[in-house]
Formats: structure tokens, C-alpha cells, sequence
């Protein structure tokens, strides 16, 4: 008896114990790629909501150069089921600074934006950015509700 119960009860009992092993590979904010880049992204409005929102995004090296004529792609996803990723690519606007203009955001709730720059040359800078996107703003653009 004692041994059929162990049998049944063995998956609960290793889950604790394999916790740790799924959650080291958690999503989390942080650089990934070339360790000389820094890749930096705000968003406008905060909190996002649902919509278009706009991108501010910078890339320079670590002594704080800006670093322009690179390819920046921003993924949007969510953790639910379902979820279609959202993509755009960024524009340059002036050395070491992009803009995507109109990111929509489809859907309020956690999101996680994932952004790829690649320069010329090469090298490439990764980040990931967990950002909540509420519902809907109310009124005109401005925050003027008359």
C-alpha cells in the first residue's frame, strides 16, 4: 500500500523540488547579446493603453555614444493562449535615437515587448520589457475632457 501511494504521490512531491528549474528560465527584463550595446525603450503614454502608442527607443554603446543606422524590430506578446504577437520595425530619427510612431497594442494586460537592434556591422543588442497596457484612455488626446 505504502508503495503504491509513493507512486501516486511522486509528481507532487518533485514539483517543488523542479520549480526552480522552469522559473530560472522566466522571462526577464535585462540585455542579452552583445554585452558593449545598450538598447533602451520608453513608452508614451504611461501606462500604455489600448492603441497606438509611441516608442521612444535608444542605442549606444556602453561610454554612451550613440549608435545609429542599425535595424531595431520591437514583438509584442502577452503570456495568455492565443495571443497574436504584435511587430513593427522602429525609424531612425537623429543619431543613436528611433521611434516607432503608432504601436498598437491590442489587448489590455501584461505585455512583453522584446526589441532586436542589429548594426551594420554586425553586432546585436536584445532587450525585454514587461509593460502593463490598461484600458482604452477616455477623452480626447491632451488628458482635455471638455
Amino acid at each position: 500500500m505504502i508503495p503504491r501511494l509513493l507512486n501516486r504521490l511522486t509528481p507532487f512531491l518533485l514539483l517543488p523540488l523542479a520549480a526552480p528549474l522552469f522559473a530560472s528560465g522566466c522571462l526577464g527584463e535585462g540585455p542579452e547579446g552583445d554585452p558593449s550595446l545598450v538598447l533602451e525603450v520608453g513608452i508614451s503614454p504611461t501606462p500604455p493603453a489600448v492603441g497606438p502608442a509611441r516608442l521612444i527607443i535608444s542605442l549606444h554603446d556602453t561610454a554612451g555614444v550613440a549608435l545609429s543606422g542599425a535595424e531595431i524590430r520591437v514583438e509584442g506578446t502577452m503570456s495568455q493562449a492565443g495571443m497574436i504577437p504584435v511587430g513593427d520595425t522602429a525609424q531612425m530619427e537623429g543619431p543613436g535615437l528611433y521611434i516607432v510612431p503608432s504601436f498598437n497594442f491590442t489587448t489590455a494586460g501584461d505585455w512583453i515587448l522584446t526589441l532586436t537592434g542589429t548594426l551594420p556591422d554586425g553586432r546585436v543588442a536584445r532587450i525585454r520589457k514587461r509593460t502593463n497596457v490598461v484600458g482604452a484612455l477616455h477623452g480626447p488626446p491632451g488628458g482635455n475632457s471638455e
